[in-house]
């Protein structure tokens, strides 16, 4: 049986803008969970590459959101405001529902 590039796959998923969001939610609720932040970085990074894959096939990636991106990366700044940019830049909003 061949082996998948679980990575790979999960990227070329998560180039789907409504499997971006569901994958998102679901690290969130995670991390609300857990406490895991990481975890939550990690999924945000991964998304935001899978995104910039996209719009690299597309066109030259921009500067600007390349610099947003890479700082989702890091733990330690990820503010509300650059998440809010970073989500800003992938296509995407935050939505919060009663339990």
């Amino acid at each position: 049986m061949p082996v998948k590039d679980y990575h790979s796959d999960l990227l070329i998923r998560l180039a789907d803008p409504e499997h971006a969001a569901l994958y998102l939610k679901a690290a969130l609720e995670a991390t609300l969970q857990d406490g895991d932040r990481e975890a939550f970085v990690l999924a945000i990074s991964n998304v935001a590459e899978a995104q910039a894959m996209v719009r690299t096939a597309a066109s030259d990636a921009n500067s600007v959101r390349e610099g947003q991106l890479a700082e989702a990366k890091k733990i330690d700044s990820l503010s509300v405001e650059t998440l809010l940019s970073v989500l800003d830049t992938l296509g995407l909003k935050m939505e919060f529902r009663s339990a």
